[in-house]
C-alpha cells in the first residue's frame, strides 16, 4: 500500500494546479479513516490485499495517500461527522484489472466510488457519497483508441484528458477541433457522462456520443448502439440502435463503469469568427436571452452561446479587493462605476461561427442585422480568422488566445484564477474554494431575469456577489450560480451552505431541476423528481437492484440507492434559523 501519491499529470502547470488544489498536506488530517458500512476490519484488510495483488502496491492508497480523494472545497472538512472520506483508493490500469477489482468488491461487499479524473470540482470532486467507500480511480485507463478525421470522431478511455486528446490531434495532424470545457485537466469521458459542456459546435458533449463500452457491476461488458455489432462500420457514426437505447442509462449513473466512449468532433473549418455582444444594464439580460434564444432555435447561431456577467469578467482580471475595499460584496453603485470605467457590458454573450468563410461572413451579417433591430443599445464585435485557400483548414493555434482557446478546441487552465476573487493578497494562508448551484431554466428572458433578481439578494445576504453565467441551448439554459470563498474561514463556509439551500428553495418553488449536484446534496436534488411518488427514482433503483445486487457501485450517486444502502438516503431539507 502507498501513502505517497505519484504525479498525476505530465504537464508541470497542470500538476502544480492539481497539487495546489488538493494540498498534499491537508489542514484537517484524513483521520480517522472510516470502514465501509457493514464491512468488518478483517474483510476490509483482505479486500485491500487482493486489490494490491491485482493493481500493484503502488496503485492502492491508504491514510495520507488519500489526500487526492477528498473534496478539496469541503465545507464540512472541520467536522468529522459530516465529512465525506474514502477508506482506500485503487487505480486499475486496464479493463482486466477493473474486472478483477469489481470481483473483489462483490466478494467482500465493498462499496466503490468510481470517477475518471476527480475534477468535478464544486460538486465534491472525487469524494464519495457513502463514507468509507473505496475510491475507484480510472485515470490510468488513458488510451486514445482512435481519432478519425474522415468522419470526425474520437474513441477514448476514461483517463484521457482534454489536453491529452488535443495534443494527440495536433501531433497526428488530425483535421478536427475537439470540444473542450474551460479547464483542460478533466476527463473527456468523465465530463461527458456528467453532461458537461464545451464552447464550440459540438459543445453539448453527451449529445455527441454514439457507441460506448460499459463494464457492469458484475464485470460483464456491454457495447451500445451499432457498436454492439462486432463488425459494424457504423459503430461510432450512428446513434440508431435496434431496440432500446442504453447510453443514457450510464450518464450520471451508478449502473456501470464506462470504459470506452466515442465522441463526435468538429471538422477543422476553413474559417472561424470570434463573436461577442454586450449590453450595459442589468435588466438588458431579458432582451438578450430572447433574441439569442430565437437565433439558436432557428439555426442562425449553431454553436454554444455563453453568457457571462460583469462580476465574472472582473474576477478573471483581479480580486474583489482590487475593486472594492469596503465590507461585504461589491455594491451596485460601485459596479456601475466599474462598468463605466472599464467600458465593459453588464452582460456578455460569446459564441463562435465555423465553416466556409463566405457562410461565416453571411451568418455574422444576419446576426448583426437582428441585433440592431431587437437590441439596439448593445455592442457587437466579430473577429474573422480564415485559411486563404477555399479548401484549406484553419490552424487553431493561429487564433490569438483572447479570441480562441476553448472556442477553437485548445484546452487551458485559463479560468482557474477566478476562484481567488475573495482571497486577500495579504492573507498568505488563504485557500480559494468554489461551489455552484446549477438549475436548468427555460430559455426565456423574463424567467432568467426573475432568477437573477431572486438569487442576487440571497447571494449578497451570504457575503458574495451574484456571480452568474450560463450556457444557452436551443430551448433551455444551464445556469451556474457560482460562489467563491476562503476555505480557511469557518464562517464563510457556513454562509455558503446557507446560500446553497436558499437557492434550492427558490428553484424548488419554480420546478427547476439541477444540471449537477454536490455529493452532499444528491438526495435533495433527486427528491425533486416527485411525479407519481418519485416514479423515476423507483424505476432506476429497480434496475440498480437487478444488475448490482450487492450495491457495490456508487451507492447514492445522483440519489439512486441500492437496496442494501437505501437506509442511508437523506431527504430532509435543511432549515436555518
Amino acid at each position: 500500500m502507498s501513502i505517497t501519491h505519484p504525479q498525476t499529470y505530465p504537464h508541470p502547470d497542470y500538476e502544480a494546479a492539481h497539487q495546489q488544489t488538493y494540498e498534499r498536506a491537508p489542514r484537517h488530517p484524513i483521520t480517522p479513516i472510516p470502514l465501509p458500512p457493514g464491512v468488518g476490519q478483517t474483510d476490509f484488510d483482505s479486500a485491500i490485499s487482493e486489490f494490491i495483488s491485482i493493481a500493484g502496491e503502488e496503485s492502492v492508497f491508504v491514510k495520507e495517500g488519500l489526500s487526492d480523494y477528498i473534496d478539496p472545497y469541503d465545507v464540512h472538512e472541520h467536522d468529522p461527522s459530516q465529512r465525506k472520506l474514502p477508506s482506500a483508493a485503487v487505480c486499475p490500469d486496464s479493463t482486466d484489472q477493473l474486472s478483477s477489482v469489481l470481483r473483489v468488491a462483490n466478494k467482500y461487499k465493498i462499496p466503490l466510488w468510481h470517477f475518471s479524473r476527480g475534477k468535478n470540482l464544486g460538486y465534491g470532486g472525487p469524494a464519495p457519497r457513502v463514507n468509507g467507500s473505496v475510491a475507484l480511480d480510472l485515470h490510468k485507463l488513458d488510451k486514445i483508441i482512435e481519432v478519425n478525421d474522415e468522419y470526425h470522431y474520437a474513441v477514448v478511455e476514461p483517463g484521457v484528458t482534454f489536453i491529452q486528446l488535443y495534443e494527440y490531434c495536433v501531433e497526428h495532424k488530425k483535421k478536427v477541433w475537439p470540444s473542450t470545457p474551460s479547464l483542460g485537466w478533466g476527463s473527456v469521458i468523465g465530463n461527458t457522462v456528467d453532461r458537461g459542456m464545451g464552447f464550440g459546435m459540438n459543445y453539448a458533449h453527451h449529445q455527441c456520443v454514439a457507441g460506448i463500452e460499459v463494464m457492469l457491476p458484475d464485470g460483464d461488458v456491454v457495447r451500445t448502439g451499432q457498436w454492439g455489432i462486432s463488425s459494424s462500420p457504423s459503430a461510432f457514426l450512428s446513434k440508431f440502435t435496434f431496440g432500446p437505447s442504453l447510453e443514457g442509462l450510464f450518464f450520471q449513473s451508478n449502473l456501470g463503469v464506462v470504459t470506452k466512449m466515442s465522441l463526435w468532433l468538429t471538422p477543422q473549418p476553413q474559417a472561424y469568427m470570434c463573436c461577442s455582444f454586450s449590453m450595459p444594464l442589468f435588466t438588458d439580460l431579458e432582451v438578450m436571452v430572447d433574441v439569442f434564444g430565437e437565433m439558436k432555435r432557428n439555426g442562425t447561431v449553431q454553436s454554444c452561446v455563453w453568457f457571462t456577467s460583469l462580476i465574472e469578467t472582473l474576477c478573471i482580471l483581479g480580486r474583489r479587493e482590487d475593486y472594492w475595499t469596503g465590507e461585504g460584496p461589491v455594491p451596485d453603485w460601485r459596479l456601475e462605476e466599474l462598468r463605466q470605467e472599464t467600458g465593459f457590458g453588464h452582460w456578455y454573450a460569446r459564441w463562435g461561427l465555423y465553416g466556409p468563410k463566405r457562410i461565416v461572413e453571411a451568418q455574422f451579417e444576419e446576426i448583426k442585422s437582428v441585433l440592431a433591430r431587437r437590441a439596439p443599445t448593445g455592442t457587437i464585435a466579430g473577429n474573422l480568422y480564415a485559411h486563404p485557400g477555399e479548401d484549406g483548414r484553419l490552424d487553431a493555434t493561429t487564433v490569438p488566445d483572447q479570441d480562441g482557446q476553448m472556442f477553437v478546441g485548445i484546452p487551458s487552465l485559463w479560468s482557474l484564477p477566478l476562484i481567488n476573487w475573495p482571497i486577500s493578497k495579504e492573507k498568505k494562508d488563504g485557500k480559494a474554494a468554489h461551489g455552484d448551484y446549477a438549475p436548468v431554466i427555460p430559455s426565456n428572458g423574463k424567467l432568467l431575469m426573475e432568477w437573477m433578481e431572486v438569487s442576487k439578494p440571497i447571494c449578497e445576504a451570504n457575503g458574495v456577489e451574484l456571480m452568474a453565467d450560463f450556457f444557452m441551448h436551443e430551448r433551455h439554459v444551464v445556469l451556474m450560480n457560482m460562489f467563491t470563498w476562503d476555505q480557511t474561514d469557518k464562517t464563510q463556509k457556513e454562509k455558503m451552505e446557507r446560500l446553497y439551500y436558499g437557492l434550492y428553495e427558490e428553484a424548488k418553488k419554480r420546478g427547476y431541476g439541477m444540471y449537477r449536484g454536490h455529493v452532499n446534496h444528491m438526495d435533495l436534488i433527486a427528491h425533486l423528481n416527485d411525479f407519481n411518488n418519485h416514479a423515476y427514482n423507483r424505476f432506476v433503483e429497480k434496475i440498480k437492484d437487478a444488475i448490482d445486487p450487492n450495491g457495490i457501485l456508487g451507492p447514492g450517486k445522483q440519489g439512486i440507492w441500492p437496496n442494501r444502502f437505501r437506509h442511508l438516503r437523506e431527504t430532509q431539507e435543511k432549515r436555518f434559523d
